[in-house]
């Protein structure tokens, strides 16, 4: 493996970075009116993209849940858990791709392989309307996980190299409000399928083929619209291509780098959060109930669609979450971890509702679910810390890998909590979210505790006279680890 001040790192490569690195000034002075115009474009065309992608990949893995209440599980003859596991196998595929998506993601260009994974993921979600069976669906659903795993890793990368720290929080929560969007256009979708009668395929085919159709278009877009690094961006002017570049690099962060560095390996694997961030992707995901979200809201006894109308809240306040979050963080940006668990308390309240309430006060357990799939304003910190507060690609592209392992862990856990013989209270499962949102909150206030230590002792290293510690802006962008690189500081 090269060393890493061997690399050529994707911030580099053309003239603008040339311009950067000959420059006499040992600090590239930014002109705030430029980096504006930087952000504004960047904001239009990648984020966009990155918006659109991220929405019709959560539209194509809850589609199930909507297709369950118009038909589907009937005309493939589901019985017992069969539902759960055609959800849970979507996770298994996801799963076996991440390790690969490691090597990928430092070999490929990370634009394009993104771009083919969107639409060989389109052709998949296709294939769901020719299943005529639970076999058949089971093994569309797994490579339809195998396909899309590359999509989210790959935007926390992304998000790093186009964005500052104090950007990214707002950033992500743009793309991931596609997710609460994707649900309501999602119902909507599924009730304008729905109501077609005697047609030559049933409603919840037609409505696969037509996110497959949205998928392709939308990957086109990212194809056209994303450029491969700030250095590269067709939309920006020389002038402000250097100053994309520069105006990230100086915060200490790396861009895509070509070769796995090992000791960057060895210093993640050695290094406690990045088992915690892997513990709060499990819990995240094993908490949320937007997949069996449509079967719980018919339990309480209401017909196919006004369980779509009724759902439609609950993304309304996802939104609302995502948001309060992404502005606490933007008024009080290193107090990211109180933040969290702030927000975790708004699907808390929510899950213990219907843990308590009887079965007679429906639309109070309707408005606990709806509180209770708020926990998206817990994804948006998730990553924004992931992004802000790693630092060189093979360690950036660990953490962004194994917090997606646990994702698909999470994914695969939560729907088997919800046995089929508890419906619509479905008490073991609310039992076990209680419990893994507390573990949520101790794994959150370790880590927190874990990064402001770091934090004091290199402060005390450069208190002591420790040059290499005192925390400043870089010259140029380099592939040091966070771990190495003592004027690093990282975000609470």
């Amino acid at each position: 493996m090269s060393s890493a001040a061997d690399e050529k790192s994707s911030f580099n490569g053309d003239a603008a970075v040339d311009a950067v690195d000959s420059s006499p000034a040992p600090i590239f002075e930014i002109d705030p009116a430029v980096e504006r115009r930087v952000v504004r474009k960047l904001d239009c065309t990648v984020l966009i993209a990155f918006g659109l992608v991220f929405g019709l990949n959560y539209l194509d893995k809850i589609g199930l849940s909507y297709a369950a209440i118009f038909g589907m599980r009937t005309d493939l003859n589901f019985t017992g858990q069969d539902y759960s596991w055609c959800a849970s196998v979507f996770y298994f595929g996801q799963f076996a791709a991440e390790y690969p998506c490691i090597w990928l993601l430092h070999k490929l260009p990370i634009r394009m392989f993104v771009a083919i994974s969107i639409i060989v993921w389109a052709a998949v979600v296709a294939c769901q309307a020719a299943t005529q069976n639970f076999t058949h669906m089971m093994v569309v659903r797994f490579f339809l996980g195998f396909t899309e795993a590359a999509v989210s890793p790959a935007f926390v990368l992304m998000t790093s190299f186009f964005y500052r720290k104090k950007e990214q929080p707002t950033r992500m929560a743009v793309f991931i409000s596609f997710n609460a969007l994707a649900q309501i256009v999602g119902a909507l979708l599924l009730y304008g399928c729905g109501s077609i009668k005697g047609g030559a395929i049933e409603g919840w085919r037609i409505s696969f083929l037509i996110c497959a159709a949205l998928t392709v278009v939308v990957g086109v877009i990212f194809l056209v619209f994303v450029p491969e690094s700030p250095g590269k961006s067709w939309i920006l002017t020389a002038e402000e291509r250097v100053v994309a570049v520069q105006r990230v690099a100086q915060e200490r962060a790396s861009g895509a780098h070509s070769e796995i560095d090992m000791r960057q390996v060895k210093q993640t694997l050695l290094d406690v959060r990045f088992y915690l961030i892997f513990l709060w992707a499990v819990m995240v995901c094993i908490t949320s109930v937007v997949t069996f979200g449509s079967i719980v809201i018919s339990g309480f006894g209401f017909d196919s669609f006004k369980t779509l109308l009724i759902g439609l809240p609950g993304p309304g306040l996802q939104l609302v979450t995502i948001w309060i979050g992404a502005i606490a963080i933007y008024f009080f940006p290193n107090h990211r971890g109180w933040i969290q668990l702030a927000l975790l308390l708004v699907p808390l309240t929510g899950v213990v509702m219907m843990r308590a309430l009887p079965y007679s006060a429906k639309w109070a357990l309707t408005g606990g679910y709806w509180l209770a799939t708020c926990n998206s304003s817990l994804y948006v910190v998730n990553l924004s810390l992931i992004a802000s507060n790693t630092k060189g690609h093979t360690r950036k592209t660990m953490f962004s890998v194994v917090y997606f392992i646990g994702y698909c862990v999470g994914c695969i856990a939560g729907p088997q909590l919800f046995l089929a013989y508890e419906k619509p209270l479905y008490r073991t499962a609310m039992n076990t979210i209680i419990g893994m949102y507390a573990v949520y909150f101790v794994s959150m206030l370790a880590y927190r505790e874990i990064c402001r230590r770091e934090n004091n002792r290199r402060d005390r290293l450069a208190a002591n006279g420790c040059a290499e510690a005192v925390a400043r802006p870089a010259e140029k962008e380099d592939n040091k680890s966070d771990i190495d690189d003592l004027a690093f500081r990282y975000i609470l």
